[in-house]
Order: C-alpha cells, then structure tokens, then sequence
C-alpha cells in the first residue's frame, strides 16, 4: 500500500512538471497574449512590444512595421484614418494632419493669405542683399529659417506663431510662441527663427494664427 501511494505522488510530481515545462516551454499564446518572441505566440501572429499580435486594426504593436496598415501609435495598430490617435501627421494617411493628437483634415490658409515661403538664410541678420534667402525644405544647424506670408488679407489680424516638431517623437524642439512678438496686421510679412541647440531630423515646421493650426509642412536638418 505504501509502495502504491509513493508510486502515485511520484507519478503526479513528474505530471506536473511535464505540465508546467509545456506551459512555460512550449505552450503558444493568443493575440494578446504575452511572449518573449514570436515562436512564443500562435501561428500567424507575431511577438509585438512583448504581446502576440496579428498586425490587425487594435492589436499590439512597438514599430509600424508591426502593422498591417503601417499606423502604430500609443502602442497600438490603427488606420491612421480621420479622428485616429497620433503623435505627428505621419501617423495619418495621406491629406491628413496630425492635430491636438488626433488625425484630422487640414487648414485652409487661403482664407488669411494666399502663399507662404519657406527659405533659409544666414542667422542674425534680416533678410536682404547682405543675406539672400533661398527657398528650401532643408536646412542646416547653422542656418534660420525665414517664413514669408503673401497676399495677406486685410482681414488678417492677430498673433501668429511656429513651432519646430519632431516628426518621429512629436516633441516640439523649437518655437517662437514666447521668444517674439509677431502679429498679422493685413499686410504681407515675415519672420526668422535660427536653429541652434536643434539636433538632426525630420521636423514638421506648424504655423499658428490666433492658436489655430494654419499650416503644416514637412522639413529636414542636416549636420
């Protein structure tokens, strides 16, 4: 009887780490489910941000190449599509801007003027014959850039502003909103900002009217 006891605990002691070796050693998780890589995970999903995911609209996701769509953000695979969440315009499709984090349609500027140049030019001084501008979408760390608004409306009064920001992280890296005083007064005008203490990227340069996002237009700094 005793022998039968020890044989039986013996048999319930190797079952359970048979048990908990499959568990831990070869048992697949689900979508959603957590995992070190993706032999971790069942088949057709793979290991995202340490989540077994399908790639599909909600699943887990760290890149956008974890994704189907191509859209991750906060962690998770969207569309990319209007009212979606996002971190800049690239995580919205095309003809979209990325507004207060939300994927949204973009601004009308011509109601407040009818053409906005881009240019660089050599820091510290106006633009003029002594510093040419040259219009561009990529810059340098040692140049500023010069934004020039045309056939402003008489209409068009108020504040203005531009914010520098990362494309990648949404970090705004640069913006005048409390460096200058800069207002519309119906009539075309201009303003620089430099780019010192900026490192290397792709930035979004956003232009602000009286706090309303205006423009958006993608540029590059190079070393």
């Amino acid at each position: 009887m005793k022998k039968t006891l020890i044989a039986i605990l013996i048999i319930v002691i190797l079952a359970g780490i048979g048990y908990a070796g499959w568990y831990f050693l070869l048992k697949k998780s689900p979508e959603g489910g957590s995992c070190s890589n993706d032999a971790r995970c069942l088949s057709g999903l793979a290991c995202a941000n340490k989540i077994c995911s399908s790639g599909e609209i909600g699943s887990s996701c760290a890149k956008k190449d974890d994704c189907k769509s191509g859209y991750c953000v906060n962690g998770k695979c969207t569309e990319g599509k209007k009212d979606d969440a996002c971190a800049t315009y690239q995580d919205c499709q095309e003809g979209l801007l990325c507004t207060k984090s939300i994927c949204s349609q973009k601004p009308d500027y011509s109601k407040y003027f009818n053409k906005v140049t881009i240019s660089k030019m050599k820091p510290g001084l106006p633009p003029g014959p002594n510093n040419p501008t040259t219009i561009t979408d990529t810059f340098t760390t040692a140049d500023s850039i010069e934004v020039d608004f045309i056939g402003v409306k008489a209409t068009t009064v108020g504040p203005y502003y531009i914010e520098i920001v990362n494309s990648t992280t949404g970090e705004v890296a640069n913006s005048t909103k409390d460096k200058m005083d800069t207002n519309f007064n119906g009539k075309d005008t201009g303003m620089g900002t430099d780019m010192s203490g900026m490192a290397v990227g792709q930035y979004d340069l956003n232009i602000y009217f009286n706090n309303e996002l205006i423009l958006v237009t993608p540029i590059k700094i190079s070393a």
